[in-house]
């Protein structure tokens, strides 16, 4: 003879729970448990953020002068490094800017003129002269190196008489011990101007 199951219980909770075997029943527990204490955590939590923004809202009033102190601090400070970088980014510009083809066929004609014997070792835009501030006047650096002062002097002769250049004035000057034939290495600041292309 066959089974048969016949429950015309109503099929609600109660009829679930009961039908459910022990374990089931444990970890429905377990589970409302663990509901229980993150809506208690999450409510802790909540209470101590309002606490601390209120907090805050009573701090930040008397502390405001010297906050916005600060930021104007901050914005001057970045203000000052603008300008900063704005004229160093100028004085590039103004070294690349050069006429150098100009700058250098003036620096031969002097440094080929009978009687001077100058090796030019180097040719640098002198920024502390050539910023938009000077106007039209442009400073170049020469660094030279001649057999003796002598040699030097006729140069620096040269310079002053070439029309190129609006002024010639040696800044430094040393004798290369080192070397056996102790040559004079020297530095001249020579000042040129637009006008003059």
């Amino acid at each position: 003879m066959n089974h048969l199951d016949l429950d015309f219980a109503p099929r609600n909770a109660r009829f679930w729970w009961e039908r459910s075997g022990l374990a089931l029943r444990a970890a429905l527990l377990g589970g409302a448990l663990v509901l229980a204490a993150v809506a208690w955590c999450t409510m802790a939590i909540q209470t101590e953020r309002v606490q601390l923004q209120e907090a805050l809202a009573r701090a930040v009033p008397a502390a405001a002068p010297s906050v916005r102190a600060g930021a104007t601090l901050a914005q001057k400070g970045a203000y000052a490094q603008d300008l900063a970088q704005n004229k160093a980014m100028n004085q590039a510009l103004l070294a690349l800017n050069r006429p150098w083809k100009l700058l250098w066929d003036a620096v031969e004609r002097v440094s080929s003129a009978p009687g001077v014997q100058v090796a030019i070792l180097e040719m640098r835009p002198d920024t502390a002269t050539s910023t938009p501030e000077s106007g039209d006047v442009q400073g170049l650096r020469l660094l030279a190196e001649s057999k003796d002062s002598a040699h030097m002097l006729g140069f620096m002769r040269q310079l002053r008489s070439e029309p190129f250049f609006v002024s010639a004035v040696l800044t430094s000057h040393q004798v290369n011990t080192q070397d056996p034939n102790k040559p004079l290495r020297f530095e001249v600041l020579v000042q040129w101007t637009q006008a003059g292309l």
